[in-house]
């Protein structure tokens, strides 16, 4: 392992002093746990005192960077972890000495879910709002169609009399009639109950997932995920 210690060094405390060159100096962990520290810098490193190009250093040495800088190797790096010659040692979770292949981690068997019912949940889903955006479409058409009929009939009042009395009533109870499918309408507070019986029901069928999914529909639930993004079962259809 190796750290550069400089103003642009990969030590852990870092360096301003202009002093002190970008990559000053280079610090070797060695394989026994020994420390190497070589020079790079034209403005020189010493080791308690001592001018160096390459020597050997513990974590107390007394590091100087140039004609200012000074500080303690452990002050520039900290305490390395202890797994810093973890190479050299066995490894404990598969007691694979080193340079022996490490036997591969068991395979996992996918989780396979049938998802037809979802389709089930969005066509019951789906039609209703269908069915709700229909009526109120009706409504709407009723609504426009006879307030038109009614401000035509009413003049009729003036030239045939009877006659446009009766077409005003005509357009007076299709008004109540509109008026009584508004009324009859879907509330939001319907509207939100219904969404969050989908939500409810609309979840990965894993008994130990049951996230939301993410497709908006069936056919793009179909299309897009063949498996769970969260618990990564396989989805099929039957």
């Amino acid at each position: 392992m190796e750290i550069i210690i400089g103003r642009h060094g990969t030590q852990r405390t870092p360096i301003t002093d202009p002093t002190v060159s970008r990559q000053h100096c280079k610090l070797t962990i060695n394989d026994d746990g020994s420390y190497t520290l070589e020079n790079l810098s034209a403005s020189g490193t010493k080791v308690d005192g001592q001018n160096i190009i390459r020597t050997t250093v513990t974590l107390n040495s007394h590091i100087q960077l140039g004609p200012t800088f000074s500080a303690t190797l452990i002050e520039l790096i900290g305490m390395p972890s202890s797994n810093s010659n973890a190479g050299s040692e066995p490894n404990s979770m598969t007691g694979n000495q080193p340079g022996q292949r490490q036997s591969a981690p068991p395979k996992q068997d996918v989780k396979i879910f049938n998802i037809s019912h979802l389709k089930h949940v969005w066509d019951e889903f789906n039609q209703t709002n269908i069915g709700k955006a229909n009526e109120q479409r009706k409504v709407n058409l009723t609504r426009t169609g006879l307030g038109i009929f009614t401000m035509c009939a009413m003049p009729t009042i003036f030239f045939f009399g009877p006659v446009g009395y009766a077409l005003t009533a005509i357009g007076v109870l299709g008004n109540l009639y509109s008026f009584v499918g508004l009324k009859n309408a879907e509330t939001p507070e319907d509207r939100q109950r219904r969404q969050d019986a989908f939500d409810d029901a609309w979840v990965c069928p894993n008994p130990t997932c049951g996230k939301t999914i993410p497709a908006k529909n069936y056919r793009l639930l179909v299309r897009n995920h063949q498996c769970c993004p969260y618990c990564k079962c396989k989805y099929i259809e039957k």
